[in-house]
């Protein structure tokens, strides 16, 4: 007897082996999307340019890792002006998304100060003389150009744009420069804060009506009478006259310390009564509501600043003062401004 085998196959008995179906694929991710941060507008209050800091742009989707980045980015500098910021995000595909916002910096507000007139009103250190000593007495050459002969056995005189009110009125200038500030010169060289005559002087001054502020930086001479027994007392009780008068005209009074002496200095025997009448002018501005412009703090000691005599600042010595004057300026006369601010839109 013949024997046969029959081969049964998956292909004629259709799923008895399993099935035959392909596997699905894992499903493949959407392309990368990213939203913007909201443009930013940014005030300048100096300068003119800042560094931004923004935060990075958010991002949708796309096969890990997703990678963004900015141009320019974030921390740049940015100048005045309006800069598009491009952002692009770029998934493990190579597959990109892209979008954009703006940085608006807007140029800082023009400086600009209450009153723009002013006088110096003081002795030969607001006159601008340099420290040369000897030579004629110039104590009644109370104007603000003194025209002496410079050299040996005569006082000398700086030039205007040398001394500390041609100084503060360059530097205002430079400063405000949509007006016009002035700064007159009435230096009076040998002048004592004490003297009946410095009172009538200022009160001549200052009932004009010219002037909105005068600067006041007298009584390094009282500091040598020799006649008073309390020179630094006299001194400051001078100097509240004068700003009580400052006042009574509706003239804004600035009072100043005065400046250090060089006690090595041919004419720096005051110095050890300098740091006395100086708390004595800051007790002045508490009675009478006055910010002190602290020219004596603004040398830091520094003597070198001083000319021959220990007495007069030298060049250097009244670009100090000047930069006082200026700094209370600003502090206490300039039209504030806004500070920086970032403001943003959705």
């Amino acid at each position: 007897m013949t024997r046969f085998t029959l081969v049964v196959t998956c292909a004629l008995l259709a799923g008895a082996c399993g099935s035959t179906t392909a596997p699905t694929p894992p499903p493949v991710e959407d392309a990368p999307t990213m939203v913007c941060p909201a443009p930013q507008t940014i005030q300048l209050t100096t300068g003119t340019s800042i560094a931004v800091t923004f935060p990075n742009p958010t991002t949708s989707n796309g096969k890990p890792p997703v990678t963004t980045s900015c141009t320019p980015q974030s921390g740049s500098v940015f100048n005045v002006g309006t800069t598009n910021v491009s952002c692009t995000a770029t998934d493990s595909l190579q597959r990109t998304a892209t979008c954009s916002f703006p940085i608006a910096v807007t140029a800082a507000p023009v400086p600009k100060l209450t009153v723009t007139r002013f006088v110096s009103f003081g002795d030969s250190i607001t006159a601008g003389e340099d420290g040369v000593d000897g030579g004629p007495d110039t104590s009644g050459l109370c104007v603000p150009k003194i025209t002496t002969t410079g050299g040996i056995g005569q006082r000398v005189i700086l030039p205007a744009a040398q001394t500390y009110p041609g100084q503060l009125q360059a530097k205002l200038s430079s400063r405000y420069t949509t007006q016009s500030p002035t700064v007159l010169n009435r230096g009076c060289p040998g002048e004592y804060a004490v003297n009946t005559n410095t009172r009538a002087r200022f009160d001549a001054i200052v009932s004009t009506g010219q002037y909105d502020v005068v600067l006041i930086m007298e009584g390094s001479n009282d500091l040598f009478e020799p006649i008073r027994s309390d020179p630094v007392g006299s001194a400051a009780a001078a100097l509240r006259s004068l700003v009580g008068d400052a006042k009574a005209t509706g003239v804004r009074p600035l009072l100043a310390t005065i400046p250090p002496m060089n006690p090595a200095g041919r004419r720096g025997a005051g110095a050890p009564l300098v740091p006395s009448l100086n708390d004595r002018i800051y007790q002045v501005g508490a009675a009478e509501g006055l910010a002190i412009v602290d020219v004596y703090a603004a040398f830091n000691g520094n003597l070198t600043l001083l000319g021959d005599d220990g007495l007069h600042p030298n060049a250097a010595g009244y670009q100090v003062i000047a930069q006082a004057f200026a700094d209370a300026i600003r502090s206490a006369l300039e039209v504030k401004s806004s500070p920086t601010s970032v403001i943003r839109r959705r």
